[in-house]
């Protein structure tokens, strides 16, 4: 009878640490998460208005993983434009030098509704500006507004004066605290989903 407490102790111990270990695998699984925080504004977006599926892409626009997830998110959303949303959600990488610059000009290219050209051309010209001279980035980033008929000195002023880093900061925040620690990290309907299985994982979903 003496050992009945410490039993019982033990039962619950155990029945406790279960609970969390399972909590913690089901999360790393792609549990969904809170879509205020997932979607934010959700200010760069693409395809469908009423989506049966949203893609949610946290990305680095210096990122070379990201430029080569690039053409299948394309595909994806282009291959079921009434069914899937894209939303772009900017996470610079620290280890990438000009991935914040180049957040921030995607944003003013935003700002005059080119982001997604901005942010195709971004990506192309990756290893380009991506080894350049601050100075010479700001230059090459001015030229790509031109091509997009941006003017060029509203992109030198937004850029200089971090116009838009409040936006980029709040992208930064939300994806921290949804435990986004690398990029590409993609959501599809709330489902933390591995770039390898994004395609599967949308299918899944519009069946």
């Amino acid at each position: 009878m003496k050992n009945i407490p410490l039993l019982l102790g033990t039962l619950i111990g155990t029945f406790l640490l279960v609970f969390v270990v399972a909590f913690m695998f089901s999360n790393k699984a792609g549990a969904p998460v809170e879509q205020t925080r997932l979607l934010g504004d959700a200010h760069n977006a693409t395809g469908s208005a009423q989506p049966k599926v949203t893609i949610v892409e946290f990305s680095d626009l210096q990122c070379p993983a990201c430029k080569a997830a690039q053409p299948l998110v394309k595909k994806i959303v282009e291959a079921n434009p009434n069914e899937v949303k894209l939303v772009y959600r900017h996470f610079p990488l620290s280890q990438h030098k000009y991935a914040q610059l180049a957040a921030l000009a995607a944003e003013t290219a935003g700002s005059m509704g080119k982001f997604w050209p901005y942010h195709d051309r971004l990506f192309e010209q990756q290893e380009v500006w991506g080894t350049e001279t601050q100075e010479n980035v700001l230059n090459i980033f001015k030229d790509f507004a031109k091509e997009f008929s941006i003017p060029p000195d509203l992109m030198e002023q937004s850029l200089k004066t971090k116009t838009f880093e409040q936006k980029v900061a709040q992208d930064i925040a939300d994806g921290t605290a949804l435990g986004v620690n690398s990029t590409p990290t993609f959501f599809v309907n709330g489902q933390r989903t591995q770039t390898a299985d994004l395609q599967s994982t949308v299918e899944k979903y519009l069946k």
